[in-house]
């Protein structure tokens, strides 16, 4: 049985899955051409091999006109405020609306998608104390989101695997700011996808989110979470690359291995 697992020790966001499942070998220019195709915005791709503390990983960044401050370590864990230039308005049905739209896209790739955004808008409701079509996608459904969970969907389809495991979750401390404002980690949104799933999170004292919502919820929506199988053959080992850095080299591994 060919399957995908992914060691989370050292986080998971969408871009990390991304950019370890290009290393993999999923072609980077038609995933391309599957997100020009989406006409969600404006923004820029660049897709490039770097070096994390001696680790080698592909590094998925989504570089908008507009930068919602994502990336933005200086501002996520501090005082500083900043105004937001994209005011996203865009609802669950919006969404599943721009993924459906989609011609080069199989049915599979837009059924996982709708499907993670769909735990997203989940969590998110409870956290708010909504109904999840009510939700408006902010951090979450801003364009760098959209084409993380697309190109997750994307790359899952094409590299056509039996199943998918997930292991090591671990999660930072402190707090982190937000479009609404200073938020608790793990923030609400990932404490309920983690109740929702049953999934055992590790504690870690480095002062960062390790575990995106993107990323979370894309595990949730295709992985089994553990790993105990011995007899396993690796025929291929990918890392992307996230956007933090601390003493550990942050990169997300992705293993397509063979299960005897």
């Amino acid at each position: 049985m060919k399957a995908l697992r992914f060691d989370c020790i050292n986080g998971v966001s969408g871009d990390m899955l991304v950019g370890s499942l290009l290393d993999l070998g999923v072609d980077a220019n038609e995933l391309n051409n599957v997100l020009k195709e989406l006409s969600i915005g404006n923004y820029s791709l660049n897709i490039k091999r770097i070096n994390k503390k001696g680790t080698m990983a592909i590094d998925f960044d989504v570089i908008l006109k507009d930068d919602n401050h994502d990336h933005d370590m200086s501002f996520l864990y501090s005082n500083e405020s900043k105004t937001y230039k994209i005011e996203s308005k865009r609802k669950l049905n919006d969404v599943i609306e721009i993924v459906n739209s989609s011609e080069l896209l199989s049915r599979e790739s837009k059924d996982l998608a709708i499907r993670i955004f769909d735990i997203v808008a989940t969590a998110e409701a409870k956290a708010h104390g909504i109904k999840k079509d009510e939700i408006v996608f902010h951090e979450t459904g801003a364009m760098d989101s959209i084409i993380d969970i697309v190109s997750f969907a994307f790359c899952i389809d094409r590299l056509n695997i039996d199943k998918v495991y997930a292991y090591n979750l671990r999660e930072g401390r402190g707090m982190i700011n937000t479009r609404i404002g200073k938020l608790p980690i793990p923030t609400p949104a990932i404490k309920n996808m983690i109740e929702r799933f049953n999934l055992t999170i590790a504690e870690d004292d480095l002062p960062y989110e390790l575990i995106t919502p993107t990323g979370l919820a894309s595990l949730c929506a295709t992985a089994e979470f553990g790993f105990e199988l011995v007899e396993v053959k690796v025929i291929k080992t990918g890392y992307g690359a996230g956007k933090r850095n601390y003493n550990l080299p942050c990169v997300l591994k992705a293993e397509l291995i063979d299960i005897k």
